[in-house]
């Protein structure tokens, strides 16, 4: 093998190296992608679980048993939880604003630990993304789901509002 093919074949190797090292690069950065997305889906999954087991709930305290006609007989600020109802515990929940500062913390999962934050208040009647300081007919909650093994937060929001049929 005289100089000019082994000068050749280093660059062969030299490219080969340099590509194979691109593909690693593309694949783990995938792989992280990948992994970032399956992370958020679970989050956004924790979210819209609460979402759904709160807006199971009654509209206001004032509503569990009873309709009311009038917004100034729903419950004023401050929202959140009565008496009779657990800080921790959705469980002992019986209207969608006892959700108002509650703080959960999920670590079931062996992937990651999240931690989720709601927030319940008053919105308008006429632009949803408005928090107001009386009483509507619509309540609005936010949850804000982080985790350390997530990159970003993940932040949903739903509106309940209360209607009866007479």
């Amino acid at each position: 093998m005289n100089t000019g093919q082994s000068l050749f074949s280093i660059g062969a190797l030299l490219i080969l190296s340099l590509t194979v090292l691109k593909m690693n690069n593309f694949i783990l950065a995938n792989d992280s992608v990948m992994q970032d997305s399956k992370l958020a889906i679970l989050g956004i999954s924790l979210a819209t679980s609460l979402i759904e087991e709160a807006s199971k709930k009654s509209f206001d305290a004032n509503t569990v048993e009873n309709e009311v006609a009038a917004c100034s007989l729903l419950t004023n600020y401050p929202l959140g939880r009565g008496t009779g109802e657990i800080e921790d515990s959705s469980i002992t929940f019986n209207d969608f604003d006892d959700y108002d500062g509650y703080e959960y913390h999920y670590d079931y999962l062996p992937s990651a630990e999240y931690d989720l934050k709601c927030s319940v208040y008053y919105v308008s009647p006429t632009n949803p993304e408005v928090k107001v300081g009386y009483r509507t007919w619509h309540k609005k909650m936010d949850i804000i789901v982080s985790s350390e093994s997530m990159r970003d937060t993940v932040k949903m929001s739903t509106v309940y509002s209360y209607w009866h049929f007479r």
